[in-house]
């Protein structure tokens, strides 16, 4: 089933991250070292991921993809049971048993062995010839069985698909964000320095000087948070593929280029036509229509009478006779073929209730495959719609970031040659840091949202 909540959360995340970003009031230069902690994962060492790798070693490691192929291994083997139906039974059998008759008495003068030996041996043979077509249609539903198995493979793929991907995207934009606000920590710092030299010269009060040092220390303290984030969601990726604890793991530097998410956006029909035709869950559901076609002829073969040819083959012995074992065995040996018939006449309704059933559960397959195709469209949907309300935020943004980035320039600027106007700073400030981070949030969520598109296209994710 395709759950739209997958979507929302993926928003949730990014304006979680984005209020972490948002609270950050300044963020250490790309070289620098905050409070000793050090996040250029290339210092961490070890290999850079990219998503591509990531899902690859996914599809090789993961337990659920493991689990689903071992289903679909079991799968075959019922196929493989189901079409050895079609073949005749064959058993032996022998029985053996020691009889003692303490008071059995003599007659005629002739002694009887009170404890004799009696031993059968018999071979038998049973073959199903007609039972409504039931054993036909059991194979039949063994092997949608078995292709519904190996889907799993597919869903699950996907899922680890779209996980790895909203992941990846939550780094990449977490350290976008990490390294803007890392260059306004640097000018905060800047500033403070100033404000130094301007409280020396009597231009600000003390307060002033203490609001400075307090954003820088804000700063410092909310560029830590930002990147135990970003070590979170390295933990929540190496768990998702499976990746030992002991593999250190980094990203491969990216930059999500304005172009890219100013690209083009298939429209919802397009991609909704083109997912109906490749993605697992509509197989899923056609498949599960027609198990339940077949379990309603089955169900109905309980109607039909069941024809079986039997064939036996045996001999005993016994040592209550004065004849030799081989002997016995010559003169006891006989050979049968048979045929039974059974025609159900009553059986407490268990027929009919299991017909009944059956009908209700092929409704129900229908239904669901209806439910999983609205899901499907509504799932699609969304993503376009926010791809869409996003691409537009993004474009407006930039105008908006452009502006104010040359007003704090500006102001920057005389702060630092001129008199220092703390509050017209900080509102210059924060004006720029909002026009950052929503142009961010919405360039990264615009690109979350077209790589699921490609994705229910059947396209290659392509970042």
């Amino acid at each position: 089933m395709y759950d739209v909540r997958k979507l929302l959360l993926s928003v949730v995340a990014l304006v979680g991250m984005s209020t972490v970003y948002a609270q950050t009031d300044g963020v250490q230069t790309a070289g620098a070292q905050t409070d000793g902690v050090q996040t250029d994962g290339a210092q961490m060492g070890g290999h850079q991921w990219t998503l591509k790798e990531c899902i690859d070693y996914a599809e090789q490691h993961s337990i659920e993809i493991w689990r689903a192929k071992a289903l679909a291994e079991q799968a075959k083997v019922e196929v493989l049971q189901n079409k050895a139906e079609w073949l005749p039974s064959l058993s032996a059998s022998t029985s053996h048993r020691v009889l003692y008759t303490p008071f059995l008495k003599a007659s005629n003068g002739v002694d009887i062995d009170k404890v004799n030996y009696n031993g059968s041996y018999g071979v038998n043979a049973n073959w199903t010839v007609w039972n409504g077509n039931q054993t036909a249609n059991n194979i039949r539903l063994a092997k949608l069985a078995s292709e519904q198995s190996e889907l799993q493979n597919d869903i699950f793929l996907n899922k680890i698909k779209e996980q790895a991907t909203q992941l990846y995207v939550q780094i990449l934009y977490t350290e976008e964000a990490l390294k803007v606000n890392r260059e306004l920590l640097e000018q905060d710092r800047t500033l403070y320095n100033r404000g130094e030299e301007l409280l020396k010269q009597g231009q600000i009060a003390k307060y002033e000087l203490l609001e400075l040092q307090t954003q820088v220390a804000n700063g410092e303290y909310d560029i830590v948070n930002t990147q135990t984030q970003i070590e979170l969601y390295k933990l929540q990726m190496m768990d998702l593929i499976n990746l030992p604890d002991d593999v250190p793991f980094d990203i491969v530097p990216l930059t999500i280029s304005d172009q890219q998410a100013l690209a083009a956006i298939p429209s919802t029909d397009d991609v909704y036509q083109q997912a109906l035709t490749t993605r697992p869950e509509i197989r899923d559901a056609e498949l599960a229509i027609k198990k339940s076609e077949l379990s309603y002829s089955i169900a109905k073969a309980g109607y039909h009478p069941t024809v079986d040819l039997t064939a036996g083959v045996g001999s005993n012995y016994t040592s209550a006779t004065h004849n030799d074992y081989f002997t016995q065995m010559k003169r006891n040996f006989d050979a049968s073929v048979g045929v039974n018939v059974s025609v159900p006449i009553l059986d407490n309704r268990r027929t009919k209730s299991n017909v009944q059933k059956a009908d209700i559960s092929r409704t129900i397959a229908k239904l669901d495959k209806e439910d999983v195709e609205s899901e499907l469209y509504y799932s699609i949907a969304n993503y376009r719609l926010q791809a869409v309300n996003n691409q537009q935020k993004f474009q407006s943004g930039l105008a908006r970031l452009k502006y104010n980035k040359e007003n704090y320039n500006a102001i920057y600027e005389k702060a630092q040659i001129g008199t220092m106007n703390i509050v017209e700073t900080f509102n210059a400030r924060t004006n720029l840091l909002n026009a950052q981070q929503d142009v961010l949030q919405s360039k990264y969520l615009t690109i979350y949202n077209m790589q699921m598109l490609r994705l229910y296209s059947n396209l290659p994710i392509d970042i």
